[in-house]
């Protein structure tokens, strides 16, 4: 037989895991060219067995061995958690990217004309999503027409807009009575992006012209938001038990994966309750607001890191060693 034939068998034999592969590789390499040489070769219904069957023998667990059915269960919940996240983190990487906080900043200046500095906020929405805040305040020279022009202008299209003249609390602490104010208020999208945007300025008073700003830019829900986080979920789920099934003979690796999945116990949980604000979050991403800062986001961090070291160490203390020759 020619190597290139030789060669793909031994291709599809490597749907089998490698004990099976040393044990009974040869085995079946020697039948496929057998049965090649005398004209019967292989077809399709023939390939797509030996893939299956080396699946099979891939998600396969030790009989009598009950715990490590609890094993794998566990490490395919505490993996399908990180994939969640995974594809979530992925998802988002499509999507168009936020100005910078000096655009923002200069895009706030045209439309108020504050010299004052203004304060950047990053946020994260419901859905995982980016999102920057710029907030002004100070004596502003504005007008409706002024920020629609600057809008337009910056490639926004503005799809609302409304100004109303609504009573507001004075500025000073001292003084208990509210002042005639305008507000200004608009949204607009551009390129991927959405903003919302309004204005606070005092009118008829000894504050007139004194006014805050705030503008939120945020992207788009990626339509492969969802089918990634779902993606993401399963091939963890798939992971967690490939993973205590390749390691459940090894008894050193067994016990340093047990460990570190112990550990990713608690950002797992974290990671499941995101995806579920993912799926459930009503589609149009993100809606202007975000959830609480998490607490607890170092202990997260920490527990993620130390987890995935003790998962990744398990596979190299079980990953077999070559062969060595003996001394004469």
């Amino acid at each position: 037989m020619t190597t290139r034939t030789e060669r793909r068998y031994r291709r599809l034999l490597w749907a089998y895991p490698r004990p099976y592969r040393d044990h009974r590789g040869t085995e079946i390499l020697t039948t496929l060219l057998e049965m090649a040489e005398d004209g019967r070769r292989p077809g399709l219904n023939l390939h797509l067995h030996l893939l299956l069957s080396g699946l099979r023998e891939r998600f396969r667990l030790p009989a009598r061995r009950p715990l490590t059915w609890v094993a794998a269960l566990l490490a395919a919940a505490v993996l399908g958690g990180f994939g969640a996240a995974a594809g979530t983190w992925i998802a988002w990487r499509t999507a168009p990217a936020l100005p910078s906080d000096q655009e923002l900043h200069a895009l706030n200046t045209a439309l108020g004309s504050i010299p004052a500095d203004a304060s950047h906020h990053h946020e994260t929405s419901a859905q995982r999503g980016p999102s920057v805040v710029i907030v002004a305040e100070g004596i502003t020279d504005w007008s409706s027409s002024r920020i629609r022009d600057t809008l337009t202008g910056a490639g926004w299209r503005i799809t609302s807009f409304r100004e109303s003249d609504v009573p507001r609390a004075a500025p000073r602490e001292d003084m208990d009575l509210r002042l005639p104010s305008t507000f200004l208020a608009w949204t607009a999208t551009s390129d991927g992006l959405k903003m919302e945007g309004h204005i606070w300025v005092f009118t008829g008073s000894q504050f007139t012209g004194q006014g805050q700003y705030r503008v939120k830019v945020w992207p788009v829900e990626p339509a492969v938001l969802r089918p990634l986080t779902i993606a993401g979920t399963v091939a963890g789920l798939l992971a967690g038990w490939l993973l205590v099934a390749a390691l459940a003979r090894h008894r050193p690796a067994t016990g340093l994966a047990a460990a570190g999945l112990a550990v990713a116990t608690l950002p797992a949980y974290r990671f499941y309750r995101e995806a579920y604000d993912v799926m459930a979050y009503p589609h149009g991403s993100p809606v202007p607001g975000n959830v609480p800062v998490a607490l607890g986001a170092t202990l997260t961090a920490i527990c993620t890191v130390a987890g995935l070291l003790a998962i990744v160490t398990a596979a190299i203390v079980a990953r077999p060693q070559p062969a060595v020759q003996g001394r004469r």
